[in-house]
């Protein structure tokens, strides 16, 4: 599988390895999605064609600095 996900019907960039729910590539048909593998195939999407980057993949709470878990309390 590539590092980069196409998703051409809505013109996004995916991080494959962190694509998910949030994303919604599974809405979009494998007929209109393709792989990129390097940085350069990447770039031409973005610079090139227009595309954007996935705000969940790309900027998501992944990849947040700063983590903050709501925990329920334990009780024993």
């Amino acid at each position: 599988m590539g590092k980069y996900m196409i998703d051409h019907q809505k013109q996004i960039v995916h991080r494959t390895a962190y694509a998910g729910d949030e994303c919604h590539l599974p809405e979009t048909p494998i007929k209109d999605r393709s792989e990129a593998n390097h940085e350069e195939e990447l770039l031409v999407f973005l610079r090139q064609k227009g595309y954007r980057k996935c705000a969940s993949c790309f900027f998501g709470s992944t990849f947040e600095e700063h983590y903050e878990f709501d925990n329920p309390p334990r009780y024993v």
